[in-house]
């Protein structure tokens, strides 16, 4: 038998996490490091807020970055991934879309904006945006990961297989890239390599219960 355990695919929606410096279209000189200040705050609390689960309070500290710099992209993709963990998938696309007019070239907000449409059922707007985040950002290996998740979940095996296999090039660290990757072995029969996958997935990221359940279906 070809299926012997569940593909579980666990997307990455990438709120992007700020520790740089913001770009911001503050005109008043003497307001600027306000205005930033702030801005780090809030998008510090956001993260936090998003990291441990509590959705609602994120969304109101992403509100007020937004509030204060209504052209900051990375809040409202921030907000979208927010919503979009909250099953608001409607208020996601809004966000990821003010995210996509604010900064074209926003591979992550493509990617979201795409699992979103997943959610949906439309999959030919989500594929369409995979490839789009790809286009315009070759590095974004969220989109390649999702991209991936989306062959693999229509059955295009080899499709799937490049696309994680690329997010892995990209970015080595990438624990469900690697989980991902050992479903299609474990699904193909390959389970040396599948077993090799999940136990890298669970080296990098000791808390992945996706890996670790897949790892625990393959035959002893």
């Amino acid at each position: 038998m070809k299926k012997i355990l569940t593909a579980i695919i666990c997307i990455f929606l990438a709120a992007v996490f700020i520790t740089g410096t913001f770009e911001t279209s503050v005109k008043a000189e003497s307001s600027i490091s306000f205005t930033v200040n702030d801005l780090q705050s809030l998008m510090e609390k956001g993260d936090k807020n998003f990291e441990a689960g509590n959705y609602n309070e994120a969304i109101k500290n992403y509100t007020a970055a937004i509030e204060l710099d209504s052209d900051f992209a990375d809040a409202y993709n921030s907000r979208g991934v927010t919503y979009l963990m909250n099953g608001d998938t409607a208020n996601a696309i809004k966000d990821f879309n003010q995210a996509i007019n604010l900064n074209p070239s926003f591979g992550m907000a493509y990617a979201n904006r795409g699992q979103a449409y997943v959610e949906k059922g439309e999959a030919a707007k989500a594929l369409a945006d995979f490839n789009k985040a790809i286009e315009v950002d070759p590095t974004c290996t969220l989109a390649y990961n999702n991209r991936g998740a989306f062959y693999l979940n229509t059955n295009d095996d080899e499709k799937a297989f490049a696309d994680f296999n690329k997010a892995i090039q990209l970015e080595p660290t990438y624990a469900q890239a690697y989980n991902n990757r050992g479903a299609i072995y474990g699904n193909n029969g390959d389970l040396a390599k599948a077993k090799a996958d999940f136990q890298k997935a669970l080296e990098l990221d000791p808390h992945n219960q996706d890996a670790a359940s897949n790892l625990a279906k393959l035959p002893q």
